[in-house]
């Protein structure tokens, strides 16, 4: 259950960061820049804080790191996803 912990917070810091970028295609227009890097910040801050206390500090940076990776790498792909189900009910 602990590991939800540090797992959540950085997935959802990576979001915010995502979504704060003009490229992205999650939502019709991007997340104000300051405030969403803001909490992408706080999010990835207490994500490692929690798994500094779980786990030995290489191994919660590396896993906090891998969990960002992922999701930086994931989310594009989702959001091509969220494109072409709009693009599909806009055609219909």
């Amino acid at each position: 259950m602990g590991n939800v912990f540090i797992v959540a917070p950085a997935c959802a810091g990576a979001l915010f960061f995502y979504c704060s970028m003009p490229g992205q295609r999650w939502l019709r227009a991007p997340l104000p820049a300051r405030p969403a890097r803001g909490a992408a910040a706080v999010c990835v801050a207490l994500s490692v804080g929690c798994a500094a206390r779980a786990l030995e500090p290489a191994t919660s940076l590396s896993v906090v790191v891998t969990t960002l990776m992922a999701s930086l790498t994931v989310y594009p792909f989702v959001g091509a996803l969220i494109e072409r189900t709009r693009f599909r009910r806009a055609a219909r």
